[in-house]
């Protein structure tokens, strides 16, 4: 008769080193990534409806604070062949407003002039929304205003040569992000 015994294969001991390695491994991976994402990423003010005057919201993250002002835009296109067209923008200071701006290639330009008023640094950041953000276009963006640095923004609308003619709306959101701890100021 002949036995049959099964070998069991007795599991591999793992070294304590070695796990230990293993998860300050995967720890420092993970930490990078959310530090990469809580650092890098800015959360979306986008609305559904454009805003009808100024508005300032707030909001934060465990890092960060955001100042988001809110300005509506609009531009009316206009074919000028058409008809007897006074070109100009309106000055009022709670909107953006093109005024009217005639279609094939045109330009119209408007300008915020930004001040820091805080003790760090800030970023700034311009998104425009509606259907008239393709038209918009800023002379800076993405960038960052040092304690008492004064700096004037352009901000143009350029139609193109088949725009058609028409209103157009939007909102253009100035996001201002600070850092809210003094150790944080560097990665702001």
């Amino acid at each position: 008769m002949r036995s049959t015994k099964k070998s069991i294969k007795k599991p591999k001991k793992i070294n304590p080193a070695s796990l230990i390695k293993i998860i300050s491994i995967i720890l420092i991976l993970s930490s990078a990534i959310f530090l990469f994402f809580a650092f890098s990423s800015t959360p979306s003010f986008k609305s559904d409806n454009p805003v009808l005057n100024h508005t300032v919201l707030y909001a934060d993250n465990i890092f960060f604070t955001y100042e988001v002002n809110k300005y509506p835009t609009s531009v009316e296109i206009s074919d000028i062949i058409e008809r007897n067209l006074s070109i100009g923008f309106s000055l009022e200071p709670s909107t953006l407003n093109f005024g009217v701006v005639p279609t094939g290639g045109n330009m119209g330009k408007r300008f915020l002039t930004l001040k820091n008023t805080q003790d760090n640094k800030v970023k700034m950041q311009f998104i425009a929304y509606g259907n008239i953000s393709p038209m918009i276009k800023f002379s800076d963006n993405d960038f960052y205003l040092m304690p008492d640095e004064v700096k004037q923004i352009d901000i143009m609308l350029e139609t193109g040569q088949n725009t058609p003619a028409g209103d157009y709306f939007g909102e253009i959101d100035l996001i201002v992000k600070r850092p809210k701890y003094d150790l944080l100021k560097w990665f702001s």
